[in-house]
Order: structure tokens, then sequence, then C-alpha cells
């Protein structure tokens, strides 16, 4: 066994674990317990976060469940491509990625669209 394998069994492991770890945060996202890892959960206020209500909960779980679960499958993908080394596992990924940043971004618009509309 060369230092070669050894490298790639341990970057598999590393994004095994990573996998593991964002569905769990998806899970527990979808059972709507736990921290929020949004940008408009983080960056509010304690006081804000009580005020904020169920809907708007609601619909910052689902966006921080859907990241999550499509992160976790980008790390899961690439721990099999790095097992199996099929160049199609990584085509997937890339398609994985543009939707996420894409899921992203629309996310973001909408966040920010919602800022604009409270100033004015």
């Amino acid at each position: 066994m060369g230092t070669d394998s050894i490298g790639l069994i341990i970057f598999s492991i590393i994004f095994g674990k990573t996998a593991i770890f964002c569905f769990y945060t998806a899970y527990r996202h979808h059972k709507e317990k736990g921290f929020i890892f949004t940008n408009k959960w983080l960056f509010a206020s304690p006081k804000a976060r009580e005020q904020m209500d169920e809907i708007a909960k609601k619909a910052e779980y689902r966006i921080a469940r859907n990241i999550f679960a499509l992160t976790g499958l980008i790390f899961l993908i690439l721990a099999l491509y790095v097992i199996f080394y099929h160049p199609w596992l990584i085509a997937i990924v890339y398609v994985l990625i543009v939707i996420l940043i894409f899921y992203g971004f629309l996310y973001l618009t909408k966040l920010l669209k919602s800022i604009i509309d409270k100033k004015y």
C-alpha cells in the first residue's frame, strides 16, 4: 500500500464524515430543531430572533435544510469519486455545485429584496 492510496483513503474518510455531518444537520433542520445556519438568523439580534414568527422560522429552516442536504450530497459523491475515480461522478458534482450556487443566489436576492422593502 503506497502513500498515494493512504492519501485517497484519508480524503474519502474526510469527505464521508463531512457528508454525514451535512446530512445530520439537514435532518435536524427538517425536524425544525437546533440552530439555524442562515444569514438572516445569524445576523439577527437575540431580540429579533425571539420576535421572528413561526412562518419565517419554517422558511429559514427549509432553506438551511436544502442547502445542507445538497452540500452533503456533493461531499458524498466526492467521497465516491475519490474511491472509484469515475469521471462522470465529478461531472455530477459540478452540476450540483452550480445548482447550489443558483439556489444561494435566489435566497440572497430574496433576502436583499426583503431588506430593501423594509427600509422604504
